[in-house]
């Protein structure tokens, strides 16, 4: 039995026909999980696990719809007679509404019921897949897919109600395995429905499943209803001093930021490098790439469980380790298809690895304002990489694959060291120093 009494359930408002707290409907007692009762949550170990799996796998098709119309943007262009440079602002305007999402909505989670957060952003998500199928023009598909990245922070809204469910570090990687997935697989099946159905019935298909996801997530997950009054504007406000206040949330940040630059850094520059001479892979096997990433799934749920058995330091420490040791290989044998999927599965390895034991620090800090917290940490990691995305190609163009790696490899090891320095340093003081900190003395 898990039970939490941090938070707590009304079973008298359990969906959307719920309108007062003295009202009950079938809905309750048909689709909620067996144990929940007044006040608490209680959760026999069969329900969690179907509860964090429900989760983890309505994250990973949430942030999905991020990298959806990446491969099918040639088409796009096709439909809608734009140039196919134009199309690059239809992928970079899901990124900004992400990014714009995880700072104006993934915070609503700490003053609002999660699951109703979470089904109706599922729910408007679903309508704009809908009307962006329609679309005619780029300004129309531009507005709808920063709609469609912002809708998509479901993953963090998700990512969070996960922990407070289960706060194991397993939970953790269970749930970061799912949102992996769903990166890794999300170009792989866009391109695979596209070629089936035409890009407007892809987006109609990904489309539908997202409303039923809306349906779903008010009929598994807990109704749980914060503490906290603070009203949005107020939430907004304090996103600054919650940031200046938790040096834990500083280090995490600094090292999440730093080893998703490089993931997207060398990510971008590899599908440069091997579509073009010698390898001069096509674009789909370019893409076949992205399947080799998988086998970092595998890393995703063990890490979380070594985090909670020898800490997050260890492992984060072993993961920009593994890290470097995919650049390596990359760097040394550049040409050899063998060695770049071997290096491609170790750099991945590392980097899931890592990320799964400090969002489980991340996620410790302060149970009050978790979204708050995950939403700084979100937004900076995110940040990184769309800077690494950036230039990517620029670094290639003038340094080649060489000076990719070569900055990725620094990059790990200074990560690497400065995950070593930053908590021996915070051990020895017995408090949590800020990174300002260490680098002033």
């Amino acid at each position: 039995m898990v039970r939490f009494s941090a938070i707590s359930v009304r079973r008298s408002r359990c969906c959307m026909c719920c309108l007062s707290p003295s009202r009950k409907c079938w809905w309750e007692s048909k689709w909620l999980p067996a144990g929940i009762v007044d006040g608490d949550i209680e959760m026999s170990l069969s329900d969690t696990r179907f509860v964090t799996g429900f989760v983890a796998g309505a994250a990973g098709l949430s942030i999905a719809n991020n990298y959806l119309l990446q491969p099918v943007l040639p088409a796009i262009a096709t439909s809608l007679n734009i140039p196919l440079s134009a199309t690059g602002l239809i992928a970079g305007s899901t990124q900004v509404g992400y990014m714009l999402g995880i700072m104006l909505l993934v915070p609503l989670g700490d003053s609002r019921n999660k699951r109703s957060v979470v089904s109706i952003q599922f729910l408007i998500l679903g309508l704009a897949l809908l009307l962006a199928a329609c679309g005619t023009h780029l300004l129309y598909m531009i507005s709808l897919g920063a709609v469609i990245g912002a809708m998509a922070t479901n993953a963090v809204q998700l990512n969070a109600l996960g922990f407070q469910i289960d706060p194991k570090g397993s939970t953790v990687g269970l749930v970061g395995a799912g949102i992996a997935a769903g990166i890794l697989l999300a170009r792989f099946m866009g391109g695979v429905l596209a070629d089936q159905f035409g890009w407007r019935g892809m987006l109609v298909a990904v489309g539908l499943l997202m409303l039923l996801l809306a349906l779903a997530s008010r009929a598994v997950l807990p109704f749980i209803e914060t503490r906290r009054s603070a009203s949005y504007r107020q939430l907004l406000r304090g996103l600054a001093p919650l940031f200046m206040r938790h040096a834990a949330l500083r280090r995490a940040t600094l090292l999440g930021g730093c080893w998703f630059f490089i993931f997207s850094l060398l990510w971008v520059a590899l599908m440069l490098h091997v579509s073009s001479a010698p390898l001069q892979l096509s674009p789909s096997q370019a893409g076949m790439l992205g399947l080799a990433g998988l086998a970092g799934l595998l890393m995703a749920r063990p890490a979380g469980k070594w985090a909670d058995k020898w800490g997050s330091r260890q492992v984060i420490g072993a993961g920009f380790g593994m890290t470097g040791l995919g650049v390596l290989m990359l760097l040394v044998f550049p040409y050899s298809l063998v060695a770049i999927v071997a290096g491609v599965v170790l750099f991945d390895l590392g980097c899931f690895s890592a990320q799964v034991a400090n969002q489980t620090t991340v996620l410790k800090i302060d149970p009050l304002q978790r979204n708050s917290v995950f939403a700084l940490y979100m937004f900076f990691y995110y940040g990184c990489g769309a800077v690494g995305s950036i230039v990517a190609p620029v670094i290639h163009a003038y340094f080649g694959w060489a000076g990719i790696c070569w900055t990725s490899l620094l990059l790990a090891v200074t990560g690497g060291a400065a995950n070593y320095l930053m908590s021996s340093r915070a051990l020895c003081a017995g408090v949590e120093l800020s990174v300002a900190d260490i680098i002033d003395k």
